[in-house]
């Protein structure tokens, strides 16, 4: 038999031991064709992918002819077009300087952030506002008051449903009466006389004292600013101070801190007396701008001081800031704010003193830097701006209140029992600051899972996220409350809790000192404010909170502590003199007022609301008291009062439409519809030209009341102008616009 060939395997091979045929690539992206290498065709690529490089695969259309390249062309040059344009217009619209031709700033620094690819958090809401005759407008951030009231102006006119025309309804106030115009000059050389003249003697047509006044004033400071404000002075240093400045004659030698403290004492004195009674240094005006001559020679000595600033510096820029403050110059208590700030790192004080020094020095530098820390909490919690001090890093111990702190401070106050001396007011006003004010940074810097365009008062999901947020710093407050020294404790009549909103009366001491009583009441009130100030946000215009929920219970936290204020306030301004002239207690109580006026009109049938209600007649009458000393005040009862009617309005409606329509539930959580509110007003109120019998509501006054309440509620806050202390100042803005 014949053998098979052998070379048979070879010439007849299988399927698979054939050469598979090489996957045709249909163009090579970019780069693997410049560096001549295999590309996968991939989208990227992964030879792309590898060094991290753009990919010509990437499914972008190519643009191969010269029409479609042109097109292209012409597109991004409108669109460059477009964003110049836009670049243009935001100066204007921010009321910025534009930029001069020849400034080596950046491009870039026109830039956003987060164009840059910075994904940092956002702001919360804010407003911008232009205060009384200031041409330019300024920010004020979520957790002002200025907020609020513009949140509740269009809650109230959407509810009205009426459209209200751009009116003013201005109270009297200092910028009417042109208060803080100087002496005019008839000419430059005058002028130039004058100004030079505030760095020594006192220039002609000012208000300036005596040393018999002088001393007078000096010494309220010891029993107000000094005790329950801060101390940072030492009382025996400054008294040695005072009497080397007078070396002969009837002039004192100039001292800008012995300035600010006069000035700061004749804005506190005056303004506790009469108004037919304040005499001539206020020169027939009002007594919020009492001092100012002081003042501003003042100012002009800081500015010799600005290159080597000192601690001395450093007191003056903050009882500045409080000065400015009573006076309502908010824009320019920040400035002096920050301006402190800056001085207090100059300084270095944001360190803990060495232990080299003596007690009695490390222990004003640790009060001094407290006080900052104090005045930019106060600023930026009350505008609802950033704080200027950075909280992370270590700060120096808290000041002492032991005994022997007390006996080196250079004061002689007794002590009050309990190893409990004149300074705990401060280390415990202190401390509520500090859990204040975390409280505060947690809240405001959250991310909150809002949309474009969404705000947490229209989701009723992020309200409530936010609430949750705020239960350990309630808790830490309530220990702070129950950690406060009995001696520092104002107690209550029906065995009352003290520091709490069971709206129990006070029970004053009436044998222990003035001072001792002032820190006992600015203690309370002050952390009801601060309460107020923290829980207001919940008070939602939009989607109320639901029955039930965390939101709501801050909200009514918010109301309770509003209530106790004003009971407190009301109480002590009746029966004592402890509060008289004191500006703070004032804006408190206006803080308060128009909380409870949001808080009513959001919950016009709860038991709380009436109890608010009852509490708006009580402000009333504090700002009666505060009105026969400072025209400000005065200006607010009026306003309140204008409220108050309209929230009577509004309650009544709402009980009226309780009992017509049993259905419609206007209560907490439930839909608000005001198309039946634009019904019943047409039918009942406007048809008959008043807003109901009996509530006396003048018909025209409901249609303007949305755009006047909010010009003027926030009118009482800025009725002074930020550049009435400036000499002619209001001849230079008579022509502009007034808000």
């Amino acid at each position: 038999m014949a053998s098979e060939p052998q070379n048979s395997g070879q010439t007849d091979q299988s399927p698979q031991q054939r050469r598979q045929k090489r996957i045709q690539v249909a163009r090579a992206c970019d780069g693997c064709r410049l560096r001549r290498i295999k590309c996968d065709n991939q989208t990227p690529c992964l030879n792309c992918v590898k060094r991290a490089q753009e990919c010509s695969n990437n499914g972008i259309r190519k643009h191969s002819t010269l029409t479609e390249a042109t097109e292209e062309i012409e597109l991004l040059r409108r669109k460059v077009k477009q964003l110049e344009d836009e670049l243009k217009q935001r100066p204007r619209v921010n009321h910025n300087l534009p930029t001069p031709t020849n400034s080596s700033s950046s491009p870039q620094a026109f830039i956003p952030r987060n164009d840059l690819g910075y994904q940092g958090k956002r702001y919360w809401e804010g407003t911008q506002l232009r205060p009384a005759r200031s041409s330019n407008e300024t920010w004020l951030g979520a957790s002002s008051l200025q907020f609020f009231v513009q949140r509740l102006s269009a809650f109230l006119t959407s509810s009205l449903q009426q459209a209200h025309p751009a009116q003013q309804l201005l109270p009297i106030s200092a910028s009417d009466n042109q208060l803080l115009d100087r002496p005019s000059c008839k000419s430059n050389k005058d002028q130039a006389k004058r100004l030079t003249s505030l760095a020594g003697e006192a220039p002609a047509g000012g208000i300036y004292l005596n040393p018999i006044q002088e001393e007078y004033f000096i010494n309220l400071f010891w029993q107000t600013y000094h005790t329950a404000l801060f101390p940072i002075l030492d009382e025996a240093q400054f008294k040695d101070h005072y009497q080397s400045l007078w070396t002969g004659g009837t002039e004192r030698a100039p001292s800008a801190l012995v300035d600010i403290v006069i000035a700061m004492c004749m804005q506190y004195g005056i303004s506790a007396l009469p108004s037919d009674t304040q005499g001539f240094l206020v020169e027939g005006k009002d007594a919020l701008v009492a001092g100012r001559w002081h003042y501003w020679r003042g100012q002009t000595l800081l500015t010799y001081e600005l290159e080597s600033p000192s601690l001395s510096t450093l007191q003056c820029h903050l009882l500045c800031a409080v000065y400015l403050c009573g006076g309502s110059f908010h824009n320019m208590m920040d400035n002096a704010v920050g301006t402190a700030v800056r001085t207090a790192y100059m300084l270095g004080i944001h360190l803990d003193p060495p232990p080299s020094m003596s007690d009695r020095d490390r222990e004003i530098r640790r009060r001094l830097w407290w006080a900052v820390y104090l005045m930019d909490s106060k600023a930026g919690m009350k505008l609802g701006r950033p704080f200027m001090l950075r909280d992370s890093h270590v700060m120096p111990d808290l000041p002492s209140d032991s005994m022997d702190a007390a006996r080196t401070s250079g004061s002689t106050f007794a002590p009050i029992g309990d190893n409990v001396t004149w300074l705990s007011f401060n280390l415990h006003q202190i401390r509520l600051y500090k859990k204040t004010r975390a409280a505060y940074i947690h809240f405001y810097e959250q991310d909150l899972p809002l949309s474009n365009g969404q705000t947490v008062w229209n989701n009723s999901n992020a309200l409530e996220t936010s609430a949750e947020l705020l239960p350990q710093h309630i808790e830490e407050l309530q220990e702070w409350a129950n950690n406060i020294p009995g001696p520092l404790k104002m107690n209550r009549q029906n065995h009352g809790t003290p520091l709490s909103t069971d709206q129990t009366s006070l029970l004053i001491e009436q044998f222990a000192p003035l001072w001792l009583q002032r820190q006992r009441v600015l203690l309370e009130v002050t952390y009801h404010h601060l309460s107020i100030n923290l829980y207001r946000p919940f008070i939602s215009f939009g989607s109320r909170p639901r029955p039930g929920t965390v939101a709501e219970d801050t909200a009514m936290r918010c109301a309770s502590h509003a209530i106790t204020l004003s009971i407190i306030t009301n109480q002590v301004i009746a029966e004592t003199s402890i509060l008289d002239g004191w500006h703070e207690a004032f804006h408190y109580q206006w803080n308060a007022a128009m909380t409870l006026i949001g808080f009513v009109g959001v919950y016009p049938r709860t038991p709380l609301a009436t109890e608010g209600r009852k509490a708006m007649d009580l402000a009333i009458s504090v700002f009666d008291s505060f009105g026969a000393k400072f025209a400000v005040a005065k200006n607010a009862a009026k306003i309140m009062r204008d409220l108050c009617t309209k929230v009577d309005f509004l309650m009544s409606r709402s009980e009226l439409q309780l009992h017509s329509s049993p259905s419609v539930d206007l209560e907490v959580g439930s839909a608000y519809n005001p198309t039946d509110v634009s019904a019943e007003l047409t039918s009942n109120v406007f048809a008959t030209g008043s807003c109901g019998r009996g509530l006396g509501v003048p018909g025209s006054d409901l249609i303007s009341f949305g755009s006047e309440f909010f010009d003027m509620a926030v009118d009482v806050d800025f009725w002074n102008d930020p550049g009435m202390l400036w000499p002619e100042f209001d001849k230079l803005a008579a022509s502009s616009a007034y808000l």
